[in-house]
């Protein structure tokens, strides 16, 4: 099948070891776009995250970030639209967990973010805008993601408790797998799946005509919603349960493989 629209995540899928675009990959998503076929970025990264794909700027693809509750144009200095997430509800969930496991949080506003001082901040030159205890997180601006972290947990075992608290206030997923869990949550019914689902409305596609790749459970939604989903060898346990065809590793470049076919 030659897809109308190709959606792809990108770290652990198109991104290849280092967390750096696979050359093979940004070739390929040239190519397809040159014959034709529309390509969507689908992360759980932040808009100011991007710079990794920066070989992709001349194409301008759409990208839904942030697990799908931002979305617009890769050159865009703002998205199109973002999915807020209702500050009662950030709280409400923060109080419904396990006090035991000390969670602390982490907020994506839609340009810049906010942490406790208890969260860590993995890149030097992303410092938080805000360090400040949730309470005073969620006044400073609307949320479109929060991040829940444990030291007592890893990611699988933390996940489901984060789901209970959640319930139906709000979307909850994980996009790596840690020592210390670490999940993030959206406003309700947002993923990447819900935004893909908007995008190709607009568009008048049928979802039936296009392929997604990912790897972990932020994908999974965007993945059932396609007629040609591929998952990654390396992804995570629970994605090999849903019949996605498996391609190779994301080092290997083998979203870009894939791509390649299309092209015949």
């Amino acid at each position: 099948m030659r897809p109308t629209l190709v959606a792809t995540d990108l770290d652990g899928t198109f991104l290849g070891a280092g967390s750096v675009a696979h050359p093979g990959n940004i070739a390929a998503a040239r190519d397809i776009v040159e014959a034709g076929i529309t390509l969507v970025i689908a992360t759980g990264r932040p808009r100011r995250w991007l710079q990794q794909i920066d070989g992709l700027r001349e194409l301008n693809p759409l990208v839904i970030a942030s697990n799908g509750a931002s979305v617009g144009p890769l050159c865009a200095s703002e998205p199109d639209r973002i999915h807020p997430i209702p500050p009662s509800a950030i709280t409400s969930f923060a109080a419904a967990l396990p006090p035991e496991l000390e969670p602390t949080f982490a907020v994506e506003y839609a340009v810049d973010w906010g942490r406790e001082e208890r969260y860590p901040s993995f890149a030097h030159d992303d410092e938080a805008a805000h360090i400040e205890d949730l309470a005073a997180l969620v006044t400073r601006g609307e949320i479109i993601k929060v991040l829940a972290r444990t030291e007592h947990l890893n990611t699988d075992d933390w996940a489901p408790i984060t789901m209970d608290a959640a319930g139906s206030d709000l979307t909850c997923t994980f996009s790596w797998f840690d020592p210390h869990g670490t999940v993030e949550l959206s406003a309700t019914g947002v993923s990447k799946g819900t935004a893909l689902s908007e995008i190709l409305a607009t568009l008048g596609i049928d979802p039936a005509d296009c392929a997604a790749f990912g790897d972990m459970p932020n994908d999974l939604e965007m993945l059932q919603l396609v007629g040609a989903p591929f998952v990654m060898a390396g992804s995570h346990k629970s994605m090999f349960d849903h019949g996605f065809t498996t391609i190779g590793n994301h080092h290997e470049g083998a979203v870009g493989a894939q791509m390649r076919t299309y092209l015949v």
